[in-house]
């Protein structure tokens, strides 16, 4: 199996033993937004006369501050010219650890000005998605302090949390006595993010396998006590520890919990949080893993969703060879899908220093012919590929970030035990599709339900486990009761006409009668306009005030039976 590279644009991802000693780049705190994120080093390019980080010696902790170099305006991303860096620093920086925007000056000057000041370390903020190894450039050599780089989504989080206070951070690998740590690539997550309630209808259905590995991360040998605990809706329904068990230092050690199984499952979200003991631990950062999942009503996903059951992505990746076709695409098949049929899905994008108004994506629901048990099957592969179906979607404006639905020409119905890809694509060079990158699905896919998570096609290249398993496919597939299971509670496929429409727009629903309603949403799903309709044979919808656009029409009979459609406003 191939792991794709990424975009210059992006980090490439490097396999590294469980048991090294790793870089991290933590938030520590306000408590809002402490966990790990995602950079790039001064580590990862040769040239540069920054410590190395992984020499646990060489780590720092302090607060962030931004640095000022006096100049006047703001840069094409709204930010000051000042806090770029290019000259020297005006601001005091000592002890601190200096935060710069990037852009026009290269990274060794920006990090060199700010030694010079007196900062101990610096985070360089990307003015766009994804992650660059840094240059050394002209002075990099002489640098002397820690330097790493993020991406624009991380920099927001970040810099939004520094104007309401003090923000630490810590950089470096960390040298701890007693130190039991727990990462996401070590846990076992649900096999899907969400889950359609109609395919978890009892524990014979749905469960979640629950188990770790713990890293004894000190330098003496240490006991731990494993404590995975699954709520819902402020109940704790799972609250399981394992027996106290001796880990060597630098050593690690599985932990197998109870598999969490219901007689039935509520609807809504639910958490699932995996604590090692904390007793005598002098870094408790490391010591939790946490992941929302979801019982939906109609959707299936592998990344998670908020309460809204809406998809909060980042980063945003392309490949970095990438010159035609690329498709990114979340994988699905289950013992019962025939109750379901997929009626469109959902993505997000954005274009690198470019907008996406007019930009033309294709989504697909292919059917996966490649008969394999597992990834550890030397059949493994995607060679059989049967599309079955598609939607179509224009960019009316620059939607960027923001996740947008597109339905399926036709509704899909789906088989048991079929494999299927649900996938967007785009021809774009510029184009980057959003992911999740704060689960990790390794532990399910190398040692537990060993099945595929997120695939990519590049350029009619395949690869089964896309950009590797801490990197998921940002895409939410939409289901719905079969027709061929419960004929009354969806309507077939409607034709309404025209379309693009100008003032009006008619529904055909001959042999229909009773009231509804019809929500008109734009491409964000944000409702704009809900009106009651009457279904006699023909239901017309005056658009004449909504202005030019792609809108999904959302028909609700008062009966139950309800569909989706897109139509174009074109005045």
């Amino acid at each position: 199996m191939k792991k794709l590279i990424l975009s210059t644009f992006i980090l490439l991802f490097a396999c590294v033993s469980t048991f090294a000693q790793q870089i991290e780049f933590t938030i520590e705190a306000p408590a809002s937004i402490t966990g790990a994120y995602g950079f790039s080093s001064t580590n990862d390019v040769a040239g540069w006369g920054s410590p190395d980080l992984t020499d646990t010696a060489n780590a720092v902790v302090d607060t962030l501050m931004f640095v000022e170099d006096g100049t006047t305006g703001t840069n094409p991303q709204g930010n000051p010219i000042s806090q770029e860096g290019c000259f020297p620093l005006i601001n005091d920086l000592t002890g601190k650890i200096a935060v710069i925007w990037r852009n026009t000056c290269q990274f060794g000057t920006k990090i060199q000005f700010a030694e010079q000041a007196g900062a101990i370390a610096v985070i360089i903020i990307n003015r766009e998605p994804g992650l660059v190894n840094m240059a050394p450039g002209d002075s990099g050599a002489v640098c002397t302090i820690p330097a790493i780089f993020i991406e624009d989504a991380t920099g927001a989080i970040i810099t939004a949390e520094m104007a309401n206070g003090p923000v630490v951070a810590f950089i470096g690998s960390r040298n701890f006595d007693n130190n039991l740590s727990v990462t996401a690539a070590d846990v076992i997550l649900p096999e899907a993010s969400s889950t359609a309630s109609a395919l978890a209808q009892d524990n014979s259905e749905y469960e979640v396998q629950v188990g770790s590995w713990v890293v004894n991360s000190g330098n003496i040998d240490n006991n731990a006590v494993l404590n995975a605990t699954i709520t819902s809706g402020g109940t704790t329904l799972y609250d399981q520890f394992t027996a106290s068990t001796p880990i060597l230092a630098g050593d690690s050690a599985y932990f197998s919990l109870p598999t969490f199984s219901q007689a039935s499952y509520s609807t809504g979200m639910y958490n699932l949080t995996y604590t090692v003991d904390t007793t005598g631990d002098e870094f408790q950062s490391d010591n939790s893993v946490s992941a929302d999942f979801h019982i939906s009503n109609s959707k299936f996903s592998n990344v998670p969703l908020d309460t809204n059951e809406n998809m909060v992505l980042s980063p945003f990746y392309r490949p970095n060879s990438a010159t035609g076709s690329v498709s990114v695409c979340a994988p699905f098949m289950d013992p019962n899908a025939s109750r379901m049929s997929a009626i469109g899905l959902s993505f997000a994008a954005v274009v690198s220093g470019g907008d996406l108004s007019n930009r033309y994506f294709t989504t697909y629901a292919h059917e996966w012919g490649d008969v394999f048990a597992d990834l550890d099957d030397p059949a493994a592969a995607i060679t059989m590929i049967n599309t079955i179906g598609t939607g179509e979607f224009t960019y009316p404006n620059d939607s960027a970030y923001q996740e947008i639905y597109v339905p399926f020409t036709d509704r899909v119905d789906l088989v048991d035990n079929q494999r299927y890809l649900f996938c967007v694509n785009t021809f774009d060079t510029d184009v980057y599709i959003g992911f999740d990158d704060k689960l990790d699905y390794n532990q399910n896919m190398t040692n537990v339900y060993k099945q595929p998570v997120s695939c990519v096609e590049n350029n009619g290249q395949w690869y089964l486990t896309g950009f590797g398993s801490d990197v998921t496919a940002g895409i939410s597939v939409e289901l719905s009761t079969s027709l061929s299971n419960i004929e009354d509670n969806e309507l077939s496929k409607i034709d309404a006409f025209p379309n693009p429409a100008n003032n009006m727009v008619t529904i055909p629903l001959s042999g229909f009668v009773g009231n509804g309603t019809v929500n008109i949403m734009d491409v964000t799903g944000k409702i704009i306009s809900s009106k009651n309709v009457n279904a006699n044979n023909l239901i017309s919808i005056d658009v004449s005030d909504i202005a030019n656009g792609n809108y999904i029409f959302d028909l609700k009979l008062q009966d139950g039976r309800s569909t989706k459609f897109n139509i174009v406003i074109s005045k």
